[in-house]
């Protein structure tokens, strides 16, 4: 199974199996989300419980999706402000994020090291579907912002995505990987960040 038929058929089911965490009404007020769910804990302490359960043939596939739709929700909330208030009514996917005082996105790049260091993924075989991977990501952003925001493009995404604070995390083999295969592939980002731009971590 490829990773674009994978999306299309099991993706959104297998996303509904994530151990969700309920999030505080004030919360959900002030950040005028009503539908907000979180899943992962800190650092994604719950890995465990969300990809144990999985058939671990699927969880390449599971782990680079999941990576997808957090990132993109966070680079949209981040960099694309006007747009992301229709993301969000149009997906509602659950965020990678954890409370205490507030709510915190956790870095996405997460979602590649820390199950390979908790033994959960093939390291090998999610590797070798890392260009397949960044090649259906950007056809993907493409197709949203054709058909949702023609004023934006897949360029100005990624050259955002790769130019955020989460690239210093330098964590396994995984995230090594998807960053020289993203950066074969994908726009090279400005040299640095503007004072006025966004910060993926930042909500």
């Amino acid at each position: 199974m490829n990773i674009e038929h994978y999306f299309d058929t099991g993706f959104q089911s297998d996303i509904a199996k994530l151990q969700f965490s309920e999030v505080p009404q004030v919360l959900k007020d002030i950040l005028n989300d009503q539908e907000l769910v979180l899943f992962g804990g800190k650092n994604w302490s719950h890995v465990e419980a969300d990809l144990g359960p999985m058939d671990s043939e699927v969880r390449p596939l599971f782990v680079l999706c999941l990576f997808a739709v957090v990132a993109t929700d966070q680079c949209m909330q981040s960099y694309f402000k006007p747009h992301y208030a229709r993301w969000r009514s149009e997906t509602a996917y659950p965020k990678f994020a954890w409370t205490r005082f507030g709510l915190y996105n956790e870095n996405p790049l997460k979602l590649l090291s820390v199950p390979e260091q908790a033994g959960l993924l093939d390291t090998a075989r999610t590797s070798g579907l890392m260009r397949e991977f960044v090649l259906f990501y950007r056809n993907l952003v493409a197709d949203y912002f054709d058909m949702h925001a023609t004023g934006l493009s897949a360029d100005m995404f990624f050259t955002k995505l790769l130019q955020d604070d989460i690239m210093a995390l330098d964590e396994g083999v995984l995230v090594a990987a998807f960053k020289q295969v993203a950066f074969d592939l994908l726009p090279k980002p400005a040299s640095s960040l503007s004072p006025t731009d966004g910060y993926f971590l930042a909500v």
